[in-house]
C-alpha cells in the first residue's frame, strides 16, 4: 500500500482537482498543474493511488517511463517515473473500447517480482535472481485527460495506463537474451511492426533497477507478486474488433480482443 505522504498546498490542490475531474468530467485541470513538475506528479500520483485504494482498487504492479533514450531527451531527465498498475489481465484479454477512452496498445515485457527489490543502489545485475518470471505482455492506455504539455499532470496520471495484459512467458532469462528478443506485432493476422528489443528500448534488468530507486524516494518498491512492464516498443490506436497478437521469441505471445 501507498505510504501516507504529506503534500504541500499546491500538490494538494492539483490532487484535488484531478479528482474532481476523473469524477464529474469537464475541462481538464491544467491551471492546477500550470506550475508544478516531475517530482510534483509523482507526488500527486502517490495521493491518487492512496485514494483509489481506499475506494476499493488493488494494486497489482508497476510501469516504468522514460526506458530510451529518445523519450529521455524529449523530455531532458535522465530518470525512470513509475506509474501505479491496478489491473493485470490474462491473455486473451477483451478489452471494452466503450469504458476505455480512446484505448492503445503497446507491446512491453512483463516481469513477475519473486523477491523484494528495494532501496536506491540496486545493482542491474542483481535483478534476474529476484524476477519469478518474464512474459509477453500489453500495456493497455486509456486517454483520460489531455496531458499534452504538462509532464506533472502526465506523471499524476499513471502515465496513462489503464490495464496490463500478461501472456504467455519464461524463467528468467540472460540479460543479453532479452536484449536480442524480437518483437512482433501483427492485427486481425496482419503484421505492423517488428523491432530487435535494444534497438527501442534499455535493457528491462536496468531498467527495474532504475525504478526501484525512484520509487524508494517515495518509501516504496517492488514486493512479490506484482508484475512490472518495462517500455513501450510501439503504440497502437485500437479500435473496436480488432485482433492485436505479439510475439516475443524465446518468451511467447500476448492476444488482445477490442470489443
Amino acid at each position: 500500500m501507498t505510504p501516507p505522504r504529506q503534500l504541500s498546498a499546491a500538490q494538494l490542490s492539483a490532487a484535488d482537482a484531478l479528482s474532481d475531474y476523473y469524477a464529474n468530467g469537464g475541462d481538464p485541470p491544467t491551471a492546477a498543474f500550470a506550475d508544478l513538475g516531475f517530482e510534483d506528479g509523482l507526488a500527486i500520483q502517490c495521493e491518487m493511488q492512496r485514494r483509489a485504494l481506499a475506494n476499493g482498487a488493488s494494486h497489482t504492479g508497476w510501469k516504468v517511463g522514460l526506458t530510451s533514450d529518445r523519450a529521455r531527451t524529449a523530455v531532458g531527465i535522465d530518470d525512470r517515473p513509475f506509474g501505479h498498475v491496478n489491473r493485470v489481465l490474462s491473455s486473451p484479454a477483451a478489452l471494452p473500447s466503450a469504458d476505455i477512452n480512446k484505448v492503445s496498445i503497446e507491446p512491453e515485457m512483463c516481469f513477475v517480482i519473486g523477491e523484494l527489490i528495494a532501496g536506491d543502489d540496486v545493482d542491474p545485475a542483481s535483478v534476474p535472481a529476484r524476477i519469478s518470471g518474464v512474459c509477453a505482455g500489453y500495456e493497455v492506455n486509456e486517454a483520460r485527460i489531455g496531458v499534452e504539455g504538462s509532464l506533472a499532470m502526465l506523471v499524476a496520471d499513471s502515465l496513462t495506463n489503464w490495464a496490463i495484459v500478461r501472456g504467455s512467458g519464461v524463467a528468467t532469462p540472460p540479460a543479453e537474451d532479452l536484449d536480442r528478443c524480437v518483437v512482433t506485432v501483427s492485427c486481425d493476422g496482419e503484421e505492423r511492426f517488428s523491432c530487435i528489443a535494444a534497438d527501442e528500448v534499455d535493457n528491462p534488468y536496468l531498467s527495474i533497477a532504475r525504478l526501484a530507486a525512484t520509487l524508494h524516494r517515495y518509501g516504496l518498491a517492488l514486493e512479490p507478486d506484482q508484475c512490472v512492464i518495462t517500455g513501450s516498443y510501439a503504440r497502437f490506436r485500437a479500435e473496436p474488433g480488432q485482433h492485436w497478437t505479439t510475439t516475443y521469441s524465446g518468451i511467447g505471445s500476448v492476444e488482445a480482443v477490442i470489443s
